[in-house]
């Protein structure tokens, strides 16, 4: 029912940072540059700095871990940490952490469903409240997204974390949740105004008398 996919790993582009502080990270800011740390285990922060561009673009890459080269060795880093700008939505500040391949690491994962489901074609609706999980795996085997393939569900059926089966990650989320399913769409609900057509009928003989009853009056005062 799902399987992990994984594809060539992004290469962060990393150039070294030689001056320090507020002002000096403000022109970096003003140039397109932001200002990255790198940690691995117990060794010190290691200070950095990406293009702006670069770094959406690794953020817009859909995957989790990301090569990169510390010192002419290649390593493997996730993001830590992210400053957004509260009003202009840039990148601040970034800090990047180191993963040996062996570790034990728990990654945020996206969920992507797949194929088109029986029930959708029969007139439901495919509802999806779960798009990213939290799975625990080694550094090495991290997948980029989980498929989930919804093929096979019929109105009333869905897919459940425990329907996610992996021999190298375990989703850390409740067997029951429900992660994709097919339903009934929902009918919009329409304000009617009900009129009685005999009290129509009636209003109109009503009037009808009353105008008889006029002329009647008219013809006799004449």
């Amino acid at each position: 029912m799902a399987q992990a996919k994984a594809k060539e790993r992004f290469e962060l582009q990393i150039e070294q940072r030689s001056e320090f502080g507020r002002r000096a990270a403000k022109s970096l800011r003003r140039n397109g540059f932001v200002p990255v740390n790198f940690y691995s285990g117990g060794e010190e922060a290691q200070s950095y700095v990406m293009t702006e561009a670069h770094l959406r673009e690794a953020m817009h890459s859909g995957e989790q871990i990301f090569n990169i080269t510390i010192d002419g060795e290649q390593r493997r880093a996730m993001v830590k940490d992210v400053q957004w700008h509260p009003v202009t939505d840039k990148i601040l500040h970034m800090d990047f952490l180191g993963v040996r391949l062996r570790d034990i690491i728990e990654i945020p994962v996206s969920i992507i469903a797949v194929g088109n489901a029986v029930g959708v074609q029969e007139g439901g609706v495919l509802q999806q409240p779960i798009h990213e999980v939290v799975v625990r795996c080694k550094g090495e085997d991290v997948p980029d997204s989980i498929e989930v393939d919804v093929s096979e569900l019929s109105i009333g059926e869905g897919l459940y974390a425990s329907d996610i089966h992996s021999d190298t990650f375990e989703v850390l989320l409740a067997n029951d949740i429900t992660i994709v399913s097919v339903v009934l769409p929902q009918k919009m609900e329409e304000t009617v105004v009900e009129v009685d057509e005999d009290d129509l009928e009636f209003e109109d003989e009503e009037g009808s008398e009353e105008d008889s009853d006029g002329d009647s009056d008219k013809g006799s005062d004449e």
